[in-house]
């Protein structure tokens, strides 16, 4: 349902408003009017008067072009006061930020991956030192640091799924490390370290599993 509390109940106000909205669309997806005009399969002529708010196309366009950019059509005809926060509303812009957290994280675990191989390589150059000492030291112990990165980033910005998963890979890490440690230090195999990883493993969960009531 369209609203036109905002644009006073006058159609021309109403062009105005829509042909905002459009620049800022078409601006932000990189379009030409030409471009645009193709993807809606319209004449670029139309799309012209459109932006200079001489016209507004009927529903059935208003329909394409909200698909097109991911929004309704009540944003299309909504006069927005903060252009930056309208744009981010757009699934345009939910897939840049989407792809720019995936590169920031894959940022963040390859560089920690190239910390770990620069330190084995430093560590392997010492011949008191055993080689596989040196590949744990390096690729085991850091994995909760990793998983712990990894905590944050879906904290900020993944859905429940996924952050169940991140804090699980933490608990697993801890395990697998103390497990190791054991070995290292008295050289026996200490199963009873999986089984406070299956209890973590249960609360963790549990947890996520709590109804939060809404105010």
């Amino acid at each position: 349902m369209l609203k036109f509390n905002e644009c006073e109940g006058t159609v021309e106000d109403l062009k105005i408003i829509f042909a905002q909205n459009l620049i800022m669309l078409r601006k932000q997806m990189k379009l030409t009017q030409i471009e645009l005009a193709d993807k809606i399969h319209y004449s670029d002529k139309a799309v012209s008067k459109w932006e200079r708010g001489e016209s507004i196309p009927d529903v059935s366009v208003l329909m394409a072009i909200a698909e097109l950019f991911g929004v309704t059509i009540d944003f299309l005809v909504t006069h927005h006061e903060n252009a930056e926060i309208a744009e981010e509303q757009t699934s345009y812009a939910q897939a840049i930020k989407k792809k720019n957290r995936l590169i920031i994280n894959a940022i963040t675990i390859i560089s920690l991956i190239v910390f770990e191989v620069l330190a084995f390589i430093i560590l392997i150059t010492f011949p008191k030192i055993p080689k596989l000492h040196s590949a744990i030291y390096c690729f085991v112990c850091p994995l909760p640091a990793i998983a712990l990165v990894e905590i944050i980033f879906s904290s900020l910005w993944a859905n429940r799924k996924i952050r169940i998963v991140a804090v699980s890979a933490f608990i697993w890490s801890l395990v697998i490390e103390a497990f190791v440690i054991v070995i290292l230090t008295v050289n026996k195999l200490f199963f009873p370290v999986f089984a406070v990883g299956a209890l973590g493993q249960i609360i963790v969960i549990l947890s996520f599993n709590l109804k939060k009531l809404k105010r």
